[in-house]
This record gives C-alpha cells, sequence and structure tokens, in this order.
C-alpha cells in the first residue's frame, strides 16, 4: 500500500531565520514544508505545489502579504487554501485592514510557538499543537534586558521552559539562559530565547502556576538539543 500523502505548509518571509523558526514548530507534524521569501515567490511556490495551508509574512519586498494573498484568493484553484498573514502591531496594518486580503485569519510578532501552533492547528487538523513537556527543579540564570538573575525551572520541553521567578517585573524580551539538566550531563545548556508568556502581578493570570515566566527557545546548539532530548526521554 502507497504511503498516505503528506499535507503541505507553504512559509513565507524574507527572513531566512523566522522561516526556519516556522518549519521548526513544524517538525513533530506530518506535514512537508515549503519556502518562499516573498509574496510573488509564494504565488509561483503555490501554483507548482498546491499547499493546504499557507504562513506569510505582511511585509516583504516584491510582493507583500496582502498583495499575495489577494493573487491567491483569486486564483480558481487556489481560493480556498487557507491563508494565515503574519504583522507587527506597530508597523503593519490592523488586522481589520489586513483580512481585505481575502486572508483566513492573522498572527501577531514575535511569532510564538503556542500561538503559532493553535492558529495553524486551526486550519490544518494534522498540525500537532502538543509536546512534550517533562518536570524539572533546578537553578536557571538568565539575563533580560542587560539584568541578569536566578529563577528555578518547573517544566522543560523541547521548545521551551517555565522558570519560577519572584524577583522584579519582566517585560516579554529577547533573554539568555543557562541551566544544568545534571541526571543527564555535567555540561550547562546554553540557550538563547524569547520571553513569551509573564505570570507575575495580583492576580497572576495562572494562579495554578508559581509566579514566574515562560520561555520560547529560538537557539540552541546541537550539544544542547541532545541534552534536553535525554532529559525528556528519562523523565
Amino acid at each position: 500500500m502507497a504511503d498516505i500523502e503528506k499535507k503541505k505548509v507553504l512559509l513565507v518571509d524574507d527572513v531566512e531565520f523566522i522561516v526556519d523558526v516556522m518549519a521548526s514548530y513544524l517538525k513533530n507534524s506530518p506535514v512537508e514544508r515549503f519556502r518562499a521569501a516573498n509574496g510573488k515567490e509564494a504565488v509561483d511556490m503555490a501554483l507548482l505545489n498546491w499547499p493546504d495551508l499557507i504562513v506569510m509574512d505582511f511585509a516583504m519586498p516584491e510582493m507583500d502579504g496582502f498583495e499575495a494573498c489577494r493573487a491567491l484568493k483569486q486564483d480558481p484553484k487556489l481560493k480556498d487554501v487557507p491563508v494565515i498573514l503574519i504583522y507587527d502591531p506597530e508597523r503593519d496594518p490592523a488586522p481589520d485592514e489586513l483580512s481585505q486580503s481575502g486572508c483566513d485569519d492573522t498572527i501577531v510578532k514575535p511569532l510564538g510557538r503556542e500561538d503559532f501552533m493553535t492558529m495553524t492547528h486551526r486550519h490544518l487538523f494534522h498540525i500537532e499543537r502538543r509536546e512534550r513537556r517533562a518536570a524539572c527543579q533546578m537553578t536557571v540564570d538568565f539575563t533580560a534586558e542587560g539584568t541578569t538573575s536566578q529563577g528555578l525551572g518547573v517544566d522543560i520541553s523541547r521548545s521551551g521552559m517555565y522558570v519560577e521567578y519572584r524577583g522584579n517585573s519582566l517585560k516579554k524580551s529577547n533573554v539568555d539562559l543557562s541551566f544544568l539538566l545534571a541526571t543527564v550531563s555535567e555540561k550547562p545548556v546554553l540557550a538563547k530565547g524569547h520571553i513569551v508568556w509573564i505570570n507575575q502581578g495580583h492576580p497572576r493570570p495562572n494562579l495554578g502556576m508559581p509566579q514566574g515566566f515562560g520561555v520560547e527557545f529560538q537557539l540552541l546548539s546541537e550539544e544542547a538539543k541532545a541534552i534536553v532530548n535525554k532529559y525528556l526521554e528519562e523523565n
């Protein structure tokens, strides 16, 4: 029996790093990923590969996401393909304006994993939202906005972790982290990430979790990934 053909997802952004991030979010889902670097290339790729979902940035050279989406929705064979536009609320048009392109949904930058997976799963059921997490308890040194602090790891996954922290109020920002998963390695894990969820204030958004913040990993070395994966496999 032939293998069932995988669903196809077209990822579009002129910044290669952003496409890499989106592709990494989908690595555990049974989908085939395609790339395009601008709106014109996205339309050409869509006509060639007939994707089941398109996730596309608004601000791009040659043809922006708005015009590319309009072109896709005007094609009789592609008009029913869901298109999600990514936009920067401080720079790009508001969602009601973006909807005039015919897009099916919008998602804001910075592109957090949870929002991305929830939104794409909404339009393509084959995309797996859940990811294995494991409880942990270790000291986490982190630097955010030039200030170095210390927290306690609560749980971890391949894409991020939750850190208990009772210090000064934080903002969503880039963060450098260092921690030791001592049961599997003597080498510290060094990670670059982004604070995507803050559980501080009165009352806290989630009283069931200790005061702290959620981090999404954006850069891990292959050695660091192997340490995290081993920890998840053993816990």
